[in-house]
């Protein structure tokens, strides 16, 4: 089976699970997308673990390092409840003041997972290495969980998932759109030393694709479930929303390239076939699913 037959099986087979996620997305308070988010920054977390393991030379501290991607998931997850499931509260016998947000609660998380990996550092680790090993630490839940704990403010939206959709497609149909326009078409090498069999073919196809196949995703949305108003994209805005993504969506691809070839590796793992690891298949979700929940929040 070549890679190009791997990477579609794949895709379609994690496609139909985070389908299945969106669309029971309130059922049990959300558990499947809690279960779903919590289960994929494990992985890209332990991931970058292992990226930036360097021996002696300074390694990760990871207990430090997943409970503050822990505290990350349940923050946001607890704003989130706050306003889609205020009946949590009773049900679980909690106190109700547990499920509503207050201002400055991530700076609390990062100060305290800061002084946190400093004293275990200090305690368990030696010299050498010590400002590799903190900052590699407290960086990996910032660079994986957090972008991807931005999805509970996006779904307290009236159309959340239908922004995360638009969100993910304009990610995944670019690096799907520069894929087969850089293997049809790609003559003009991009001079990138981080990915250097890129051409500049494979990129603009890339975002033609994502921009085409978003704009026929809104009208089928619209066509097939009647959604409308303002909470509702136009097709320029669509477009050129779509258009942003894609661009910010080769950073993120670009980043992580850039990770693995510090860690001298070809892929972050490979337990997924045709994609390699996690950071591999969410690299540029990473970017782009931060920079729309926040043009949609404030829109």
């Amino acid at each position: 089976m070549g890679e190009t037959t791997k990477r579609i099986i794949s895709g379609l087979t994690i496609g139909a699970v985070v389908i299945v996620a969106l669309y029971y997305n309130t059922a049990f308070y959300s558990a499947g997308v809690v279960i779903l988010v919590g289960l994929v920054s494990f992985l890209g977390v332990e991931e970058f673990y292992r990226l930036s393991d360097r021996g002696l030379e300074g390694k990760p501290l990871r207990l430090p390092g997943f409970l503050m991607m822990v505290l990350i998931l349940v923050n946001f997850y607890l704003m989130y409840a706050a306003r889609k499931h205020p009946e949590l509260a009773l049900a679980s016998g909690l106190p109700a003041q547990w499920f509503t947000p207050w201002t400055g609660t991530f700076p609390m998380i990062l100060i305290i997972s800061v002084i946190f990996t400093a004293s275990l550092q200090l305690v368990f680790r030696p010299i050498d290495g010590a400002i590799f090993s903190a900052s590699t630490t407290i960086f990996a839940p910032l660079y994986v969980a957090l972008p991807l704990a931005m999805i509970f403010p996006l779904f307290q939206l009236k159309m959340g998932v239908f922004y995360f959709v638009f969100i993910a497609l304009a990610t995944i149909m670019t690096d799907a759109g520069a894929y087969f326009a850089g293997k049809w078409f790609g003559k003009h090498n991009a001079g990138l030393k981080v990915s250097p069999r890129k051409t500049y073919e494979g990129y603009i196809g890339g975002v033609v694709f994502a921009v085409a196949f978003n704009q026929g995703f809104l009208y089928s949305w619209q066509h097939f479930t009647g959604h409308g108003g303002h909470e509702m994209l136009g097709y320029v805005e669509a477009g050129v929303l779509t258009a942003v993504l894609s661009v910010v969506s080769v950073f993120g691809d670009l980043v992580e390239s850039q990770l693995k070839r510090d860690a001298k590796i070809k892929d972050s793992a490979s337990m997924i076939p045709g994609h390699g690891g996690i950071l591999d298949l969410i690299d540029a979700l990473l970017f782009t699913i931060p920079l729309g929940t926040v043009y949609f929040l404030y829109r």
